[in-house]
C-alpha cells in the first residue's frame, strides 16, 4: 500500500477548518516544535559526549545499563529519558547533569 506525505495527506482538510482551529493548530505545532527541539538538543549533547568519551551505543550501553536501544532513541531526539536514566549515563561517561541558562555559550563550546 503505498503511503503519502502527511501534508499532502491533511491539506484537503485544512482548507474546511475555520480560523479558530487554524490557530488552535498553529498553538499546537509551536509547543510540539519546542518540544522536540528541546529532545533533539539533548539528544545532540548526549552523542557530544559519548563521541568525547570515546565511546560507541553498545559500549555506553554496557557501563551504564541503559539498553543501546534506549541511548539511540534519545541520541535522535525521539526519547523521554526519566532522570535515573540520564544520571546512569552521565555517570557512565564520566560527567555530571547541570542546568544552564538557554543562552549560555556553554551550551555551544568552540
Amino acid at each position: 500500500m503505498p503511503t503519502q506525505p502527511y501534508e499532502e495527506f491533511v491539506a484537503p482538510f485544512r482548507t474546511q477548518w475555520n480560523s479558530d482551529v487554524k490557530e488552535f493548530s498553529k498553538a499546537l505545532g509551536a509547543q510540539l516544535d519546542s518540544e522536540t527541539s528541546a529532545q533533539y538538543a539533548l539528544g545532540q549533547g548526549l552523542v557530544a559526549a559519548r563521541e568525547l568519551a570515546g565511546l560507541t551505543q553498545p559500549q555506553l550501553a554496557q557501563r551504564s545499563g541503559v539498553q543501546q536501544a534506549d541511548i539511540s532513541r534519545i541520541e535522535r531526539g525521539l526519547g523521554n529519558p526519566t532522570r535515573d536514566t540520564l544520571i546512569r549515563l552521565a555517570d557512565a561517561l564520566g560527567m555530571q547533569l547541570v542546568l544552564l541558562p538557554k543562552d549560555s555559550p556553554d551550551l555551544h563550546p568552540a
